[in-house]
């Protein structure tokens, strides 16, 4: 399924120049555009072009887009859209509550747990169509198609207590060097098995800017050191609760007669989340905190994000279908469940 262009006049721009490497005139052109006004998480031009500023450390594009990566133009650009969409975000997640260093565990626990009632997992697990299968794959594309590449970002900035818990679940979700067996792979096997487009960055300007605020949020907490705690705050929360929502995705695909590969991808993280959900909150944010507790408030700030952007993105999704539409840029209908 592809939509029509959709683009706003940033991202338009940065398409357009991503085609060739930087030339004279382009410091310019980036310099006059200012980051917008309007409500920085739902806009879609901000969040497109959002991810098109982070897209080249990301091998987004071709090899002329890869001269721009540190670009003195392109960063400065970026710089803008994220103050604007920083400012929103510390606004989403509203006053930090009050976590000591030893609390933290069972505050992440508790607030990544899945809730009762109203649910996208669930929604797909007992009601949703193929097609609509398939727009929710659509979404989760933007980030699955690189799982773990964003979150390899702290890595390198964590030191001491946190850190053998933060590579063991990063080697986990490569597939512990068993080749085909990265989580990035097997979920290309999905949209393989569902006649899907399979290239990173396939379906980018067709989803909506709440399921690219998802993906950007990790990109921004991993581009600068001083968010390391805010990354893995977010890193928490894509663990807790995984293995619960994702045996609903694994029951749906089984209730759409979906192959046994169509599902593997989600079959895998039943298994791996339900102890990397431990890990995340015990050994790896809790070691962390103990060793680093001036940070503390950044990864709950981090966490509770993560939580915010991703309950506004299933409600998106889960509301389009209910209302008998699509939860696609630009599309106006799709098969009701």
């Amino acid at each position: 399924m592809r939509l029509p262009n959709h683009r706003g006049p940033v991202s338009e721009i940065l398409v357009r120049v991503f085609q060739r490497p930087p030339e004279a005139g382009d410091e310019s052109v980036l310099g006059a555009i200012s980051a917008t006004e309007v409500e920085a998480i739902s806009d879609e031009d901000l969040q497109l072009s959002l991810f098109l500023c982070y897209g080249p450390q990301y091998c987004l594009f071709g090899e002329a887009a890869q001269q721009w990566e540190w670009e003195t133009s392109l960063i400065e650009l970026r710089k803008r859209l994220e103050a604007r969409f920083e400012s929103e975000l510390r606004e989403a997640a509203g006053r930090l509550p009050a976590v000591d260093v030893e609390e933290l565990p069972g505050f992440l626990m508790e607030l990544g747990k899945p809730s009762p009632g109203r649910s996208l997992s669930r929604y797909l697990k007992q009601d949703a169509t193929m097609e609509q299968f398939h727009e929710f794959l659509m979404h989760r594309s933007v980030y699955s198609l690189m799982e773990a590449d964003h979150h390899s970002l702290v890595i390198p900035r964590v030191r001491g207590g946190g850190k053998p818990a933060l590579v063991e679940i990063q080697a986990d979700e490569y597939g512990g060097g068993i080749p085909g067996r990265l989580h990035s792979q097997l979920f290309e096997l999905t949209l393989a098995e569902l006649g899907m487009l399979t290239e990173f960055g396939s379906y980018f300007e067709d989803v909506p800017a709440c399921s690219l605020a998802n993906v950007n949020v990790i990109s921004y907490f991993g581009t600068y050191g001083r968010h390391r705690a805010a990354l893995l705050g977010n890193l928490a929360m894509t663990e807790i609760g995984s293995h619960f929502v994702n045996r609903n995705f694994r029951n749906g695909l089984q209730r759409l007669n979906g192959s046994d590969d169509s599902w593997l991808f989600f079959q895998e993280h039943i298994v791996a989340d339900a102890v990397h959900e431990q890990l995340a909150a015990y050994d790896m944010c809790g070691k962390f905190v103990r060793d680093h507790p001036g940070e503390l408030s950044d990864m709950v700030f981090g966490a509770l994000v993560t939580a915010e952007l991703g309950a506004r993105a299933n409600e998106y999704m889960l509301s389009s279908w209910e209302r008998g539409e699509s939860s696609l840029r630009g599309a106006t209908s799709v098969a009701a469940g």
